[in-house]
């Protein structure tokens, strides 16, 4: 899971602390934005899986609503945001410019990182499809060209014998599921 990279946008330093070691501590790779310029940099300079948004600033006058909706243009990776503000207006609204899902602090960590898990799940298995279709198979840092029976690991080229590239292939198209020996054979 460490090849996951979560973009982690706020102000609040006790907040982006206590989510930060959370995450981390789940093998996940955070990235910290700490104001709107910022997180419009990292989002187009990093291959991000995930964004986190906290749209309570509390240091300076940004518009948590509106850095959802320029996030949204730049990357189609799930955006959780995160506020004290329970309304339902402003959960619409936020869902409305982009957002993936909304979490009302105070929330417990455990839900929370459930959410994360969930939405990158979905995020995954949608990349996933999207390059199959286009003869390409993504698996976190693993990537099959189908045409080129090519394959690279952090694109890294790997070589492959015809058979293990075979066995190779069919292990991928068969992510999630157990593959018995003799199905193999």
């Amino acid at each position: 899971m460490n090849s996951v990279k979560i973009l982690l946008i706020g102000d609040d330093p006790n907040i982006l602390r206590t989510l930060r070691r959370n995450l981390v501590g789940r093998g996940y790779e955070v990235l910290l934005a700490l104001d709107d310029q910022e997180s419009f940099e990292m989002a187009q300079c990093n291959p991000i899986d995930s964004i986190i948004l906290n749209l309570d600033f509390t240091t300076m006058e940004i518009d948590g609503l509106a850095i959802c909706a320029k996030l949204r243009e730049i990357s189609g990776c799930p955006i959780i945001v995160l506020s004290s503000i329970g309304s339902e207006r402003t959960k619409i609204e936020a869902l409305d410019l982009g957002a993936d899902d909304y979490l009302v602090m105070p929330f417990s960590m455990g839900e929370f990182l459930a959410r994360v898990r969930s939405s990158l799940r979905r995020w995954t298995a949608s990349k996933s499809d999207a390059l199959d279709q286009d003869h390409l198979i993504l698996s976190r840092d693993l990537l099959i060209d189908l045409d080129s029976r090519q394959v690279t690991v952090r694109e890294k080229p790997v070589h492959l014998t015809p058979k293990e590239y075979e066995v190779l292939l069919y292990l991928a198209r068969q992510t999630g599921k157990v593959v018995t020996h003799r199905e193999l054979l």
